[in-house]
């Protein structure tokens, strides 16, 4: 309908003029961004009352509608018409924005009139989002050089209109060199800079520049400032002195003061020496802008001529200023220095050097002989920069002078206007010794070692002369020399070697007075026994010793005083043997001057001889000891072997040997082989190694087994040798037939086939579970067959056992599949599902079937099975062993009704079927995993396993809490797996465990309970006690008052019952009574009782928070008969006489009973909807044997399930009874606080006879209640 007027509008032409059928046009206005503004549009009333028809159109060229008035669909609900008469239609605009920005039209039209129309501009203003300066930051100081030019640019963002920028100089517009330009942005508004570019003076320091905008539709004015820092140089320092003067002498007090002006920063003002900071002590006086240091000090020689220097600097890296001054410094000499010979001989003229040190003035040397003064005409002086140097020369004559004494004292003295100083020298007039001698030594033989005294003298000379020992051309340092009147004495002791025979020794005499020494000299003789004994072999014999066959071996003695005298000895276990050979050279060796010897003998060596001595002895009466030397006699000969006959070696598979087969040899064997069996192989053969003599093996199996032979040979000949190699290998199942499928009545052969080492009889046999099937045919000593008629009795896992003695027995399984129905697994944690409402949730169907299984899945009240997997259900199978089928079933998108509905699972083959209901429901808490027991343990470690239960609908771990009893700190391992390995315990130490579910969810269940307590094994690694559960011991004194106040209570019951019977006067209660009394008494048979009392697990009752409950602490629960009374019931029989109980009759072959509790069992209160013995299958007697816990379990309800026996087998199959454990103190630890018990702590059971209830295996000692 508002199609043909909105054409009609768009075609009509717009007049500039004003049109008369508006009573007010739209103006053109100016908003702030975000403001709101109304565009008001009012025509002129109809006369005739026609209806107005009128729309807006907004900037875009969007039309609005002809909406009579309200909030306008689109631009975020900012658009509104507004209407105060039916000839008015005004456009509210919220929130302007800049796309508001443009040309709005108001469009109307009556019927029979033409349309007219009406624009208005809106002009949106914005002003400045932001002011800055670019590169700096407002109100920050900068700092420039002076004379540098800076660039400081300015901005305004996204203004509309632009902004107008000006800058300012302390508060005073400026234009000179102001450079502004824009930049605009897509969205219209326009980015504005100003930069001004300055180069400031030191006049300009703290002067601050200020840029403004100005933004005159909007009236906003924005301004940033900032302040320089004018950074200039001081003036040139300047120095004056205000204590002495620059010429002072040495001790005065000068002090200098260097002083400068202006500078920013303020300069450092520094006094240097030698380019060295002496004074950086300086201040600044603010109010005169003046910066001064003054350094005092006293002066010594040191500064004289010194050049003290001011530098000014105010920034780092500047050239500093700078001002100095010298100083001139008066002082004496500070003293002088003598040089010249100290000695001289008569005739000889001697120069002497006189050296003043630093004075200022110069000074002037005088010179004293003997204190008599002598004039020299040698003299100069030397500027240096600290003073003067004077120097003067000598030349004295001892001929023309005094001698005192042989001494001339000379004396050299410098002086100033300021002082004197002076040094002597002394000159000595050599004379020469007369000629030296030696005493101590009469030309006799000495033995080497021994230890020789020697004394030389000299008589006379100036000085008197000094004594040098030598011996050959070395000089002898450990000498002692002496002075006595005009004789010079020194001595030598030294300690004899060879190296000094025919060697001469001299003492040389000297003193200044002589060009060359005076010497005396003396001969030595030593004897010395040969420092070495060289023995070879003749050259002839090719330096080998072939046993049997002649050799001759050579002494060689190189050196010895006198001549040597040479014998041999062979070495022997007996005694030895000594020989004399023939001496071939006798002659004058050129080594210390001794006497050189060469001896031959000539023997034949024996195979004894290899790798003994033959010894060359030197000798001679004149030694104090001999020489002897020892020949390693290396005789060759064929290989020999050390072991007669074949060696054999038994190890066991798996095991490592080594076996050295010693073989005797010279030289060494020079080629092993080796051969098995008479194969001959390199190195390795299986795990076999041969590495020369050795071989050895590594991890052997039985085909290493065999003969292995050693062939060794050297250049003289060859030996071989052989070693048999048995490995015994435990027996091991090499073949077995498995699975083997068969119909019921078939007959079947299963067959075992094993190996080992060494083979027995009965190494091979075929059990059923622990038990040893005797209907076993063999075939040798390594095959045994199994005949067998397949039924569902003899269905199920035969193990095939090879035992030879070594090594542990070795199993395999074989198993025989008897074709069979399925049969459904009803755990609890297949029997339910979760998942939220939208999401998903897994349901598994797991069956024992054989040969295979198909499922089926079906909704309650849909009409036929899942056929096909789509997006709300999906499933898939999977085989779990042989005879285990799985189907899982997806549903995606849960809701309220999947809750309501069941799901049924149908596992089918050939022979049958088997339902099952799964319920789904929303996620909740997982179930507290059951049967928690020690699976193994160690010293430090225990491995515990449980039965998971129910998950809550997601993946679920596992937390186990440890604790030592009596502890109060807990330790927690998490697990994914039911299996948990706990390692790090003490020693034979007993723990406490608990065990509880936590899913992804963060659900957790309670813990288990009761808790498990277990020991870790002993330092023996025995296992000192079984896992058993934890009891809570009776208190006896409570057991005794219970007992008291029970047979007081006993009492008063017979009292009452008696008054009863003779008030009410039953004559036939009084009759059976009778007939009862007459029986006892006659001693007739015993009418059938009934036992009713309490079964308990022999674990108190526990509070879901406390670990040691009482029956005070229950008080405030509601208590019932069942945990809170013990009752006696008694059945009269009619024919009134007792019978006897035959204890087998308390277990009901056709009966099963599961107490069922829903979430009062905390409370310790019995459900009374639980499952009964009425409607249960009637499984077989169960056989009381060890129980493993494998992958089925009887299916529990939500409320968990509460049964005497430990570990329960599936429904409908042969139930299995826990045997009750050996209690062992155990390793596990249990937390003591803050726990829920989810089982009950006693089971309530009633034995009666016939179809009596049991849940366990009847123990007596375990009855807690009343037999009558």
């Amino acid at each position: 309908m508002l199609i043909a007027p909105l054409i009609v509008l768009i075609c009509i032409g717009a007049s500039s003029a004003h049109d008369p059928l508006f009573r007010e046009e739209p103006k053109n206005q100016t908003v702030l961004l975000g403001h709101d503004v109304i565009l008001r549009c009012v025509a002129e009333p109809s006369q005739s009352g026609e209806t107005l028809r009128s729309q807006w159109k907004s900037s875009d060229g969007s039309l609005l509608g002809f909406r009579d008035e309200g909030v306008l669909a689109g631009y975020r609900g900012r658009y509104s018409y507004l209407r105060d008469g039916p000839d008015e239609k005004h456009l509210r605009i919220e929130s302007v924005t800049l796309d508001d920005d443009g040309m709005f039209e108001c469009q109307m039209m009556r019927p029979g009139i033409r349309g007219f129309r009406s624009s208005a501009y809106l002009t949106v203003v914005v002003p400045p989002s932001e002011m800055m300066l670019l590169n700096y930051r407002a109100g920050e100081v900068i700092q420039v050089n002076e004379g540098t030019t800076l660039n400081i640019s300015c901005g305004a963002t996204n203004a509309k209109p632009a902004v107008v920028l000006n800058w300012y100089v302390n508060g005073k517009v400026t234009t000179e060199g102001v450079h502004r330009w824009s930049k605009h942005n897509l969205n219209r508004t326009v980015t504005s800079y100003a930069a001004l570019l300055w180069k400031p003076s030191r006049i300009d320091h703290k002067t601050v520049l200020t840029c403004e905008a100005s933004h005159p539709p909007s009236e906003h004015h924005y301004r940033v400032n900032i302040s320089l820092d004018v950074l200039y140089p001081s003036n040139a320092p300047r120095i004056s002195i205000i204590s002495g003067s620059s010429s002072a002498q040495a001790g005065d007090n000068v002090t200098m003061v260097c002083s400068t002006s202006g500078g920013n920063p303020p300069p450092n003002v520094t006094w240097f020496l030698n380019d060295r900071a002496i004074g950086t002590n300086f201040y600044y006086d603010y109010s005169t802008q003046e910066t001064r240091n003054v350094y005092s000090m006293i002066v010594e020689a040191d500064d004289n001529g010194a050049v003290y220097e001011c530098r000014s600097r105010n920034r780092i890296g500047s050239e500093p200023l700078k001002d100095s001054i010298r100083l001139s410094i008066a002082y004496a000499p500070l003293g002088v220095d003598v040089h010249g010979e100290s000695a001289t001989r008569y005739g000889r003229p001697v120069l002497v050097h006189c050296r003043s040190r630093l004075s200022n003035p110069a000074s002037r040397i005088k010179w004293l002989i003997n204190g008599q003064p002598v004039r020299s005409s040698d003299e100069s002086q030397h500027e240096q920069p600290s003073g003067t140097i004077t120097i003067s020369n000598l030349t004295i004559n001892p001929s023309d002078t005094i001698v005192n004494r042989h001494h001339i004292n000379v004396e050299c003295i410098a002086e100033n206007e300021r002082g004197r100083s002076s040094k002597q020298h002394t000159i000595r007039i050599l004379a020469p010794p007369m000629e030296p001698r030696i005493y101590g030594m009469d030309g006799e033989a000495l033995l080497e070692g021994e230890m020789l005294n020697l004394t030389c003298e000299a008589h006379g000379g100036n000085p008197l002369a000094t004594l040098s020992w030598f011996r050959g051309v070395d000089k002898l340092k450990e000498t002692r020399s002496t002075a006595s009147g005009d004789t010079s004495q020194s001595t030598v002791s030294f300690i004899l070697d060879r190296t000094m025979n025919n060697q001469q020794v001299r003492c040389e005499a000297e003193n200044g007075a002589l060009d060359e020494p005076l010497v005396a000299t003396k001969t030595i003789t030593v004897l010395f026994p040969p420092r070495r004994v060289v023995v070879r072999q003749d050259e002839r014999t090719r330096r080998q010793m072939i046993a049997g066959e002649p050799t001759q071996l050579i002494c060689i003695v190189p050196s010895s005083n006198p001549a040597a005298e040479i014998s041999w000895q062979f070495s022997s276990s007996d005694h030895p043997v000594t020989l004399r050979g023939e001496n071939k050279l006798n002659k004058t060796s050129r080594e210390n001057g001794g006497f050189e010897v060469e001896n031959v003998l000539e023997f034949t060596p024996t195979l004894d001889m290899d790798g003994s001595d033959v010894k060359c002895i030197a000798s001679h009466p004149l030694w104090s000891d001999q020489k002897v030397t020892p020949f390693p006699l290396n005789i060759f000969y064929a290989p020999q072997m050390t072991v007669d006959g074949p060696v054999t070696i038994v190890v066991d598979e798996g095991d490592s040997f080594k076996e050295n087969l010693t073989v005797r040899a010279n030289p060494a064997i020079a080629t092993w082989k080796w051969r098995k069996n008479g194969i001959p192989f390199e190195n390795t053969v299986g795990a076999i190694f041969a590495r020369g003599a050795v071989l050895s093996g590594r991890s052997v199996s039985g085909f290493d087994s065999g003969l292995y032979t050693l062939i060794a040979a050297n250049s003289i000949g060859s030996v071989n040798v052989s070693l048999r190699l048995t490995v015994k290998y435990a027996a091991r199942v090499t073949h077995i037939t498995s699975p083997v499928m068969a119909a019921s009545g078939e007959e079947v052969v299963m067959e075992c086939e094993v190996d080992g080492v060494p083979r027995i009889n009965g190494m091979v046999k075929w059990l059923r579970g622990d038990t040893v099937i005797d209907t076993v045919s063999f075939d040798g000593q390594t095959r045994a067959v199994l005949r067998l008629n397949a039924s569902q009795e003899t269905s199920g896992a035969y193990t095939c056992v090879a035992d030879n003695g070594v090594g542990k027995p070795n199993r395999t399984t074989a198993y025989l599949l008897v074709s069979r129905a399925p049969s459904i697994t009803r755990h609890a944690s297949l029997l339910r599902a979760a998942g939220p409402l939208g999401g998903r949730a897994r349901l598994r169907c797991r069956a024992h079937a054989v040969p295979d299984a198909t499922f089926h899945w079906s909704i309650q009240s849909d009409s036929g099975p899942i056929r096909y997997n789509n997006t709300k259900y999906s499933f898939y199978e999977v085989q779990l062993d042989h005879s285990t089928f799985e189907s899982v079933l997806w549903i995606s998108g849960l809701d309220q009704l999947d809750y309501q509905r069941t799901v049924k699972c149908v596992a089918m083959n050939r022979l049958g079927e088997d339902v099952v209901q799964i319920t789904v429901g929303p996620p909740t808490a997982p179930d507290v995993p059951v049967d928690l027991r020690v699976a193994n343990s160690s010293r430090s470690s225990l491995t515990l396993v449980w039965v998971p239960g129910f998950d809550g609908g997601s993946e679920q771990v596992f937390q186990v809490r440890y604790q030592i009893p009596g502890e109060n700190v807990y330790h927690t391992i998490n697990s994914t797996s039911p299996k948990v390995e706990i390692r790090g315990l003490n020693v034979a130490q007993l723990y406490e465990v608990a065990v509880r579910a936590v899913n992804a969810r963060g659900a957790a269940s309670d813990y288990s309970r009761p808790s498990l307590s277990a020991y870790t094994r002993d330092e023996n690694d025995v296992d000192i006690s079984a896992v058993s559960q934890k009891k809570d011991s009776f208190p006896r004194s409570l057991m005794v008052t219970f007992c008291i106040g029970g047979a007081l209570l006993l009492i008063i019951n017979c009292l009452l019952l008696c008054y009863m019977q003779r008030h009410q006067r039953k004559k036939k209660l009084q009759e059976k009574t009778e007939m009862v009394r007459k029986t006892n008494s006659t001693g007739g048979d015993v009418r059938p009782v009934q036992m009713y009392g309490a079964l308990t697990n022999t674990e108190s009752a526990y509070r879901p928070d406390s670990a040691n409950t009482n029956r005070s602490e229950l008080a405030y629960e509601p208590p019932s008969e069942d945990d809170q009374s013990v009752r006696t019931m008694i059945e009269v029989n009619p024919n009134g006489y007792v019978q006897q109980v035959d204890r087998s009759a308390f277990y009901d072959p056709e009966c099963l009973v599961e107490y069922g509790f829903n979430h009062v069992v905390r409370q310790n209160r019995l459900r009374g909807d639980g499952p009964t013995y009425a409607n249960m299958p009637y499984p077989e007697p169960p056989t009381v044997d060890r129980v493993s816990m494998g992958t089925h379990s009887v299916g529990y309800p939500e409320s968990g399930t509460l049964t005497r026996a430990t570990d329960v087998g599936p429904l409908g199959s042969s139930r299995r009874i826990h045997i009750p454990r050996v209690i062992e103190a155990s390793t596990a630890n249990n937390y003591q606080g803050g726990l829920n018990n989810n089982g009950a702590s006693q089971i309530m059971s009633t034995f009666m006879q016939p179809g009596g209830v049991h849940t366990a295996p009847l123990d007596y000692s375990h009855i807690d209640g009343d037999l009558v």
